[in-house]
């Protein structure tokens, strides 16, 4: 509508550059350059790779990142978000002798809601290079529940936390208590903490984000799970991008069904905390 028109009395020309970003618009314009319906378009695509100036290691970026992540921001290719959202592999991930390691920090996540809340009890091992390993030792998963009530069994549980971690959502007023859930807990001696930037609360990087504990570029886990938090562990298997129909544009928000969701927005509470996206985002992962 805009573009057009400032080019065409002049005969001018316009180049598009982006870093791909699944199968959108952009994608759509790039395919023209090899269509013979699009007799004036071209397309070009280099792997960052190629730039003299790209001094990374590239070996080292898969062990840090996930497969689309290094496929997209590193190699230019164009890459979908469709299915399960996180590649969990209980045969590798659910640890039967996972138990409570005194020498870790120990953190949680935490997702509110009346008709279902979870808590995700997390210890982390800190490495001298790659990612951190994170170990999910125990949970809570109630429903129908007051914040009061969930608060309590939280504490219950014994653990002394290095940390406590929520949704951003948890300081609003709530309507039945006249107070907010992260104030309940606050009245229980237990200090929640959570992002406010447009970054860390963008549910699209997140997921992006917390991807790599479940695999990196190398197919490598970072992320394991006691089997008792047999909850988080469905959430895990089940968590799922919508159906995606032939005609419609690929969605990249996951589906918050009231069912699988809240163990895995739990997580993503914890991980964006201890461990900050960068500022510079490329919607579903960091921005290498």
């Amino acid at each position: 509508m805009y573009l057009r028109p400032t080019l065409s009395d002049r005969k001018g020309w316009a180049l598009f550059t982006s870093t791909p970003r699944g199968f959108n618009y952009f994608e759509k314009l790039f395919r023209r350059g090899a269509d013979p319906d699009y007799p004036d378009w071209e397309s070009w695509q280099f792997p960052s790779t190629l730039s003299p100036y790209f001094l990374d290691d590239l070996d080292e970026l898969r062990k840090t990142l996930t497969d689309e992540t290094v496929r997209q921001e590193v190699l230019a290719e164009f890459t979908s978000f469709a299915g399960k959202v996180y590649p969990f592999n209980r045969f590798q991930q659910i640890k039967n002798d996972l138990r409570y390691d005194p020498s870790l920090p120990t953190y949680i996540g935490i997702d509110f809601g009346y008709r279902a809340c979870h808590a995700n009890i997390l210890q982390v091992k800190h490495n001298t290079d790659g990612l951190a390993t994170v170990f999910q030792i125990d949970e809570v998963a109630m429903k129908n529940t007051k914040t009061e009530d969930f608060a309590k069994k939280i504490k219950s549980l014994g653990y002394t936390f290095n940390g406590m971690y929520c949704d951003p959502a948890g300081a609003g007023v709530s309507i039945q208590s006249g107070v907010s859930d992260i104030y309940v807990f606050k009245q229980q001696n237990m200090l929640l903490k959570y992002k406010k930037d447009t970054t860390t609360r963008n549910v699209v990087a997140g997921v992006g984000h917390v991807r790599r504990w479940f695999e990196d570029a190398n197919g490598d886990p970072h992320f394991f799970v006691a089997p008792k938090c047999v909850e988080s562990i469905q959430s895990y298997e089940n968590y799922r991008y919508p159906e995606h129909r032939e005609e419609q544009q690929l969605k990249e928000m996951p589906l918050k069904d009231g069912r699988f969701d809240h163990a895995a927005d739990a997580l993503r509470f914890a991980l964006v905390n201890l461990f900050p996206m960068r500022s510079r985002m490329a919607g579903v992962i960091d921005y290498v």
